[in-house]
């Protein structure tokens, strides 16, 4: 099985091999590895060539089992979200750190806004780490809210998070102590060009227009006035569009501090916007 996916993806295909064969049998790769004389039966047959199929056609390997991990959590995931990248982790470590902050002034959390929630994995976190925040999960599309609202329902956290179809802020009602936004930052034509597991993710939750900023830019003009007055904003941007995002901010919410905080491999992943300083390590400030 491996052999087959090394020839589409060669990195991950040992990987990639072993989960679905945990997938397709329901047993881990240590019980199979222990039970080398299992019976293939037909119907196991069948669902191992699908799988295996549809991965080397390009099928996301997350759609084909369902779930994804995100912050420490399964989520149910399919064609109708965009795959929850690891990435996105550090707006949600962003948006704690500047709770904790705020806690240590005795000024807590207690509305948090997640713009283009899509499976709600950033609203669900935050709930589930602020117990006493309100969270609003906001998206345009009506079927990404469907896969949210089963995530919510998952985690029992129906009561504290509301998810509402929506353009961007259109009729939300401020003002949020903590704005999280994941929106569409990638270039139209690097969306064309991308790998056809991407190319199976929504287009609506990646295009984000001949230079990847168009919906940003419409964002960030309605942000201020959603944020209270000590409210921070922390959105997701590509590697090489903090330099354009902090211009961006600058003119519309130039009466805070900007900053970049990177990624894992040193890249600039999120715009922070704030009243005060914020404390990550990681910090770029630019204001």
């Amino acid at each position: 099985m491996a052999e087959h996916l090394r020839e589409s993806d060669p990195d991950s295909a040992a990987i990639e091999a072993r989960v679905i064969l945990e997938h397709a049998t329901g047993r881990s790769t240590t019980w199979v590895y222990q039970n080398p004389h299992m019976p293939l039966d037909s119907e196991l047959g069948r669902r191992l060539a699908h799988l295996v199929a549809a991965r080397r056609a390009g099928e996301p390997l997350a759609y084909l089992l369902g779930q994804r991990e995100f912050y420490g959590r399964m989520y149910h995931v399919d064609h109708r979200v965009l795959v929850p990248r690891p990435e996105t982790e550090l707006l949600v470590e962003q948006a704690l750190e500047f709770a904790r902050h705020r806690a240590s002034v005795h000024m807590p959390v207690r509305r948090i806004l997640d713009v283009g929630t899509g499976s709600g994995v950033l609203a669900i976190s935050l709930a589930l780490a602020l117990p006493n925040a309100f969270v609003v999960g906001v998206d345009r599309s009506g079927d990404a809210l469907e896969v949210a609202r089963h995530n919510r329902q998952r985690y029992a956290v129906d009561s504290r998070v509301e998810l509402v179809q929506a353009d961007l802020l259109d009729g939300i009602s401020g003002p949020f102590d903590i704005v999280v936004a994941n929106l569409p930052y990638v270039p139209t034509m690097e969306v064309e060009c991308a790998q056809p597991e991407v190319r199976r993710e929504p287009r609506l939750a990646l295009d984000g227009g001949p230079d990847g900023l168009a919906v940003v830019r419409r964002f960030l003009k309605e942000a201020g006035s959603h944020l209270s007055s000590a409210g921070a904003l922390f959105l997701e941007i590509g590697w090489d569009q903090g330099v354009a995002m902090i211009e961006c901010a600058r003119r519309h919410l130039h009466d805070r501090i900007i900053a970049l905080h990177q990624d894992l491999e040193g890249r600039d992943r999120v715009v922070a916007i704030a009243p005060v300083p914020l404390l990550a390590s990681s910090m770029r400030r630019d204001s």
